[in-house]
């Protein structure tokens, strides 16, 4: 059809499947929003990929990337919707899935109930090998033992396997001794070998995340398959998949390890975020993305995410390389409700998709925060999605005045105190995330995305004394947007403890060399050229004595210098705790990024335009600012605004994939890029 080179970037949302494609050779952007389908997102992410090449005139085999950010993994994990599995251990381990670690969620609830454990005891088996705490086989694998248990397996019509040994972090001999059995008996089966999966001690988290990748792989597995064939048969071959790091993945890696996509679309938007304010030169930033179910924050300090291995799934823990995302159930489709104390709450519950809230005319009736901004008139009354989703303001007004009847309160003041409340809910998180850690916010750019991250920004800055929020040109679509941006990733992390002293020299180059080695294989695996490799390099380190460590970034050059590593490691303590101590400090994990093919879409910025917006303007709407008091506020369509254009509030910016409030005495300006920044009075 064409010879245009395009790159699609697809993120499953609970709500919404967000699909932005680009054009590589002038910068045009084209988006595309539709209902998620639950019941395989594979459907959605298809019809999409369809709907917009149709729209803008392209053909699959003009697209030379496809990303993909999916929540199949997660939903499986969540629904502990997996297959039959059987796990192989080291003998006396079989257990430890039950035991778990002293640590509770909630220490005083004596009725808390421990997680689903999802192999059951006759499906784990036991070998009598051992490997001690310096990687030396003591005992090894008896044969045929390990001939017995892979029949029992065989025979219990297990459909996959977790292997998980002991110290396998240090030496995985044995581990590959097993892996080797199994793929000569049951070559069909899907397997999970923990040393491939992580190379980090703590066999509790090892054992957890090499189950549920064994749990949850054959459905990932199939999922992929499918989205893979049928994309091939629409022309579209060169597909990744977005890791939770932040970076992508082949679709062929995906498939061997879907516990790696467990936070694909969060980790997407932040790296979305991340890319379009450094364009603006912004380094610190309070990422918050909201759909329609949860409400995701992470940080962006000094042009670089946040991270960690240390992630839990629906009470799981693993240990991932992951972007530090915290998340909870505040949403647009959040809904209000009452406890035991007659109190109004808002979340974690939420309408989904489907029925959605009571607008959505899908049969919902329960009041949700989209609701509540439709009653106070921040949202259309009568259409979202470019005319795509109808909405009827009755339903919504039904719903509201229902639990404002419960409450005995008046309808505009429930609405209000939905708002509030959830607001008060993601600013709570905020602090968790930035004071907690030893920022003052007040500092950061907030950026804001999602479909309601706009709706919450003007309040959530004067909330919090945050000088400014920066809205995206498609803040729905920026997980989408945010897999355009990405690069394929690959983080190496190896265990080792050692105390840092002026020896560690030596360690420390042993180990970094091997990581190296990984990554050059790595690299080659990909076909990444040598001018698109790129090296982050970082320890996980600890007081002697401590049972957590911290990740300290570490420049290549400073590894053989012990002060210089003692110092960083100080700073970033510091910083957290408030203090420091002249305790030995320990090396715990060795860690290396290797980050390759390095292509950004090009941006085309815009034209000067001048500072009056009056051209964007497409007329009012009343919006009850209390329960007794309402505004005019002037309504602009986001498209037609411009470069250097100036908003004054009270206003609204409508969009296809969102609604941007501004408050009064704010004023927003639209800078080159075409993001909106908002600015407090």
């Amino acid at each position: 059809m064409s010879e245009r080179v395009i790159r699609i970037g697809v993120d499953v949302g609970g709500t919404n499947t967000d699909i932005c494609a680009i054009d590589e050779e002038n910068g045009d952007l084209m988006v595309y929003k539709l209902p998620s389908s639950l019941h395989d997102q594979s459907e959605a992410v298809i019809n999409g990929v369809k709907a917009i090449s149709d729209q803008y005139g392209f053909d699959g085999e003009a697209v030379k990337r496809f990303m993909h950010g999916t929540t199949v993994a997660t939903n499986a994990i969540l629904e502990t919707r997996g297959v039959k599995t059987a796990l192989i251990t080291t003998g006396g381990f079989r257990d430890l899935l039950e035991i778990g670690r002293q640590k509770r969620p909630s220490l005083y609830d004596l009725q808390a109930d421990k997680v689903t454990t999802l192999i059951r005891r006759e499906l784990r088996y036991e070998l009598t090998e051992r490997m001690n705490c310096q990687g030396e086989i003591v005992r090894q694998i008896d044969e045929e033992e390990l001939d017995a248990v892979i029949e029992k397996i065989k025979e219990s019509g297990a459909e996959s396997i977790a292997v998980m040994l002991l110290n396998s972090y240090l030496n995985p001999e044995n581990e590959d001794h097993i892996r080797q059995a199994i793929q000569n008996k049951l070559p069909d089966i899907f397997l999970t070998v923990s040393s491939d999966l992580s190379k980090q001690f703590r066999e509790y988290e090892r054992l957890c995340g090499t189950v549920l990748n064994s749990f949850v792989g054959p459905e990932v597995k199939k999922y992929m398959e499918n989205l893979k064939a049928t994309l091939e048969k629409i022309g579209i071959r060169n597909i990744y998949i977005n890791h939770s790091n932040g970076g992508l993945m082949s679709i062929s890696e995906s498939m061997s390890f879907p516990i790696k996509t467990g936070l694909s679309g969060p980790a997407a938007g932040v790296v979305g975020a991340q890319y379009i304010t450094d364009l603006v030169d912004e380094k610190d930033l309070i990422t918050i993305d909201i759909g329609g179910t949860s409400t995701d924050i992470s940080l962006v300090v000094d042009g670089r995410f946040e991270a960690s291995d240390e992630r839990s799934i629906s009470g799981y823990p693993v240990r991932i390389p992951s972007i530090d995302i915290s998340t909870i159930g505040a949403g647009g489709g959040s809904i209000g409700w009452i406890d035991s104390g007659g109190v109004l709450k808002v979340g974690p519950q939420s309408a989904g998709a489907n029925p959605g809230p009571a607008c959505y005319g899908l049969g919902g009736t329960n009041a949700t925060i989209t609701d509540a901004r439709v009653v106070l008139g921040h949202l259309n009354q009568s259409e979202l999605l470019g005319g795509r989703l109808p909405i009827d303001a009755e339903k919504s007004r039904e719903a509201v005045a229902e639990l404002a009847e419960k409450l005995n309160m008046g309808l505009f003041e429930t609405a209000k105190g939905i708002i509030s409340i959830s607001n008060s809910n993601i600013v709570k998180e905020i602090k968790n995330v930035t004071v907690a850690k030893g920022y003052d916010p007040s500092g950061f750019c907030l950026v804001a995305f999602g479909g309601s991250g706009p709706l919450h920004a003007a309040e959530l800055i004067e909330d919090m004394l945050i000088s400014r929020a920066l809205i995206p040109k498609t803040p729905g679509l920026l997980a989408a947007y945010g897999l355009l941006t990405e690069n394929m990733r690959r983080d190496f992390v190896q265990t080792n403890v050692v105390e840092l002293s002026e020896d560690s020299a030596k360690i420390l180059e042993k180990q970094f060399s091997a990581l190296e080695k990984d990554a050059e294989k790595w690299f080659a695996e990909e076909d990444i050229p040598q001018e698109r490799q790129r090296r982050e390099y970082f320890l996980d380190m600890r007081y002697k004595g401590q049972n957590h460590e911290i990740r300290v970034p570490l420049q290549r050059q400073d590894a053989g210098d012990a002060d210089r590593i003692k110092a960083a490691f100080t700073e970033v303590y510091e910083r957290l705790y408030s203090f420091s101590s002249k305790d030995a400090v320990q090396i715990v994990n060795f860690g290396l990024s290797a980050i390759g093919d390095i292509v950004y879409p090009k941006i085309i910025t815009d034209d000067y335009a001048g500072e009056d917006p009056s051209s964007a303007i497409i007329g009012s709407r009343s919006v009850r600012e209390s329960a007794t008091e309402s505004a005019d506020y002037t309504l602009y369509d986001r498209e037609k605004l411009h470069y250097g254009n100036i908003i004054t509030g009270p206003a609204i910016v409508e969009q296809m994939d969102s609604t941007t409030i501004i408050l009064p005495g704010q004023t927003a300006r639209v800078d080159k890029y075409l993001n909106i920044i908002i600015e407090r009075k």
